[in-house]
């Protein structure tokens, strides 16, 4: 092994880093960044700084991201169905 070369716990860990951050930015490319960094309590420039690679994307933010996520998620699953609720009652007077 030449002294700069990883051992393979290493590369590993950095590779799923690499992931992560990869999965994290591109996520964030589909998002309000205004509104995530006040939910979350990032800043809107520390969010830029992700995207655009300046910054390393650590583990809280991730887990940040991810509850912010699952709220979200819950708030439009819980609009899809009341509209959807509303739609079926309609048809079924209409």
């Amino acid at each position: 092994m030449t002294p700069l070369a990883l051992p393979p716990v290493a590369q590993y860990m950095l590779c799923m880093s690499t992931e992560l951050a990869k999965w994290y930015k591109e996520t964030l490319g589909g998002l309000n960044l205004a509104e995530l960094a006040r939910e979350t309590g990032r800043s809107h420039r520390m969010l830029h700084a992700y995207v655009r690679g300046e910054r390393r994307v650590t583990d809280p933010a991730i887990r940040e991201l991810i509850k912010y996520l699952r709220a979200k998620s819950e708030h439009f699953t819980a609009a899809a169905d009341r509209m959807e609720a509303a739609l079926k009652e309609e048809g079924e007077d209409g």
